[in-house]
């Protein structure tokens, strides 16, 4: 799991979070995609191009300052420069000093040493618990989105 192309490229990714959107968006091709298949239940965008992102990252690396990741694996998938990620973050949220724990699985395609394709997974609640205002979630909550 670790001795794989993709494993490092994640981690190159991880590290990046916590140096900035610039940071992230250099591992990433000019047309890349990201998908969050679950943020359209809290009413957000599901997939991003890159400029999508990049607003995207400028919001949301502040409420995650020193996020920190662990258990990170990383399987080759059949698909070539197709790769399936699991991962644990966590960090305080400076808005609320709470602590944001989250598990992630991600499927991504490399292209030249590039992220092309970066598709996330995961829970909802602790976003809503953790990053979202109370009023915002509590609104989600009684007004879910339907898909």
């Amino acid at each position: 799991m670790e001795n794989n192309p993709g494993y490092h490229k994640l981690q190159d990714l991880l590290a990046a979070f916590n140096q900035g959107t610039e940071a992230v968006l250099k591992l990433f091709t000019p047309q890349a995609l990201v998908e969050y298949p679950y943020a359209g239940t809290l009413g957000l965008p599901c997939r991003l191009t890159m400029e999508d992102y990049r607003k995207h990252l400028d919001t949301i690396l502040a409420s995650m300052p020193e996020i920190s990741f662990t258990d990170v694996k990383v399987h080759a998938l059949e698909e070539k420069n197709g790769y399936l990620g699991e991962f644990r973050a966590a960090t305080v949220v400076p808005q609320t000093q709470s602590v944001y724990q989250q598990d992630y699985v991600v499927n991504f395609k490399l292209q030249d040493g590039k992220f092309s394709f970066y598709k996330e997974f995961w829970n909802v609640l602790p976003v809503l618990q953790h990053l979202m205002d109370k009023d915002a979630a509590h609104y989600i909550i009684d007004n879910p989105v339907k898909p």
